[in-house]
């Protein structure tokens, strides 16, 4: 499984990556033929508080989960994009074990 988090707009710190690969990392308990994830913090350059979001891409064998959320920090954007994925991911494994 490949592994790509990049933050655009800012430097991000090892505290940050680090929590991304550890609520990324979990993601396989769900599905296990995750071939890449990639992880985008971007600081949005707007004027509002609520200006930072994460994106999660899953690439998938033929398919590719993407999840996008935006808060008021990257911690709370990156909880939320993680347990958003989660539930994509049951989906995904409880359909292809239906058909």
């Amino acid at each position: 499984m490949k592994y790509n988090f990049q933050s655009i707009n800012f430097n991000s710190e090892y505290k940050l990556i680090d929590l991304a690969k550890k609520r990324t990392s979990k993601l396989g308990l769900f599905f296990n033929k995750i071939l890449s994830i990639q992880v985008y913090a971007k600081l949005k350059n707007n004027t509002t508080p609520l200006n930072k979001q994460v994106e999660l891409i899953i690439s998938l064998p033929g398919e590719q989960l993407i999840v996008k959320k935006t808060s008021y920090s990257f911690e709370t954007s990156l909880n939320l994009v993680s347990s958003a994925i989660e539930r994509l991911l049951k989906k995904h494994k409880k359909k292809s074990k239906s058909t």
